[in-house]
């Protein structure tokens, strides 16, 4: 028989893909924002993204909080996800200073900002400047094979400079007829009187006017400078870190990688409640928590395909992932 799992829909988003996988994995989902459904839960996921403010407040002073409470105190099993993982400490820096639901004790700080870190192994430098594309001059084979196409469905009329319709079609050709040789038909050639070359004065001196061409035949050749690019070095690459943390990310002890979200994370009051950790930016924090019937994870383990499927499944048992 599946076991019954309620997720808590406490306006925070992210409840449609928490509720497929955890179908996926044999649970029967019932979702609901109703404290009292919700206090009478006998396990209980609490999903959530996006930031502490108004509706995390109201969250923690409502019955919403308090039947979340009653559920932990009772000893049922109980999930945190993202957000809602980090409303179970004591409160967090996030807008000026945010209460949580006091259920672990600790806090939520934010990653700094301009941090730097190594890059990835294998990674380096350009060796050599980054060059533009050179132009096409030869034709593709797609092109050249048009041409062929084209080619084929001319006639032999339409090759030798005259349309079907001039060599006796139906419509007259548009090409205008030869002229015939003869008196009356010659047209006299009229050539335009060219005015004389202007010379302005240039330094006291008299200069002839140098034309386009002679312009560009004159003109200094001026060398294109190489794109800038930096010379390798022995040194590690290094990068800037972006806040949020958004992307893939090795859990230790595991060693497997889980989808991550977040500008924010938890420090725990207790270090034994620590289950997994990961690093970003130089940053440890901890991706899951653990605290007798609480769990917790920093991690979509909805968005971690085999690696989430797996953590929701031994909560689903009754294990610890």
């Amino acid at each position: 028989m599946a076991r019954e799992v309620t997720i808590v829909d406490a306006g925070l988003g992210n409840l449609a893909s928490v509720e497929r996988a955890l179908v996926q994995v044999g649970a029967a989902v019932r979702v609901s924002g109703d404290p009292d459904k919700v206090a009478t839960a006998r396990m209980v996921v609490f999903p959530g993204q996006g930031a502490f403010g108004a509706a995390t407040q109201s969250i923690v002073d409502g019955a919403l909080g308090a039947a979340l409470r009653m559920v932990i105190e009772r000893g049922d099993p109980f999930l945190g996800i993202c957000l809602g993982m980090q409303m179970l400490f004591d409160d967090s820096d996030e807008n000026g200073g945010q209460e949580g639901l006091h259920i672990l004790p600790g806090h939520c700080r934010k990653f700094p900002t301009g941090l730097i870190e190594d890059a990835e192994p294998g990674a380096a430098n350009p060796v050599e400047p980054i060059r533009a594309v050179e132009p096409k001059t030869a034709k593709s084979s797609r092109e050249e094979m048009a041409d062929t196409i084209a080619h084929s469905l001319e006639t032999e009329t339409e090759r030798g400079g005259t349309t079907a319709f001039a060599a006796g079609g139906d419509e007259p050709s548009e090409e205008a007829p030869p002229l015939q040789n003869g008196p009356a038909n010659e047209v006299p050639l009229v050539v335009p009187e060219i005015p004389p070359a202007i010379e302005p004065p240039i330094g006291g001196l008299q200069a002839p006017l140098l034309d386009a061409a002679q312009m560009l035949a004159t003109a200094p050749a001026v060398a294109a400078e190489p794109l800038p690019f930096e010379v390798p070095s022995d040194e590690p690459l290094r990068r800037r870190v972006k806040v949020p943390h958004v992307g893939w990310n090795s859990v230790e002890p595991t060693g497997e990688h889980y989808y991550f979200v977040h500008s924010y994370y938890v420090e725990p009051a207790r270090p034994e409640d620590i289950m997994w950790m990961a690093t970003y930016g130089g940053v440890r924090f901890p991706a899951a928590v653990r605290h007798q019937n609480v769990l917790g994870c920093q991690f979509h383990p909805e968005k971690s395909q085999r690696s989430g499927l797996k953590f929701l499944r031994a909560f689903l048992l009754g294990g610890w992932g």
